[in-house]
């Protein structure tokens, strides 16, 4: 009687363990957030007016794409 009531223990843990890891599945995913501080450029990027000499396409296209903090 023992050994049957430390098997049915047995297998009341283990189904209670396979229920709580299969809630755990419901992680809400957090966005993607990319954050590039650029110092040395001071606001000759072409999305802040820029400068003639500077060209900077690629930065640009991204900004445009995304928020600019100008007052950070």
């Amino acid at each position: 009687m023992i050994k049957s009531f430390k098997t049915n223990l047995l297998i009341a843990f283990t189904l209670l363990f396979n229920i709580i890891c299969l809630g755990q599945n419901d992680i809400v995913e957090k966005p993607n957030v990319v954050f590039i501080a650029v110092d040395d450029l001071n606001d000759w990027v072409g999305y802040m007016g820029g400068h003639p000499q500077a060209k900077t396409p690629n930065i640009d296209r991204f900004a445009h794409k995304g928020i600019a903090f100008t007052r950070a």
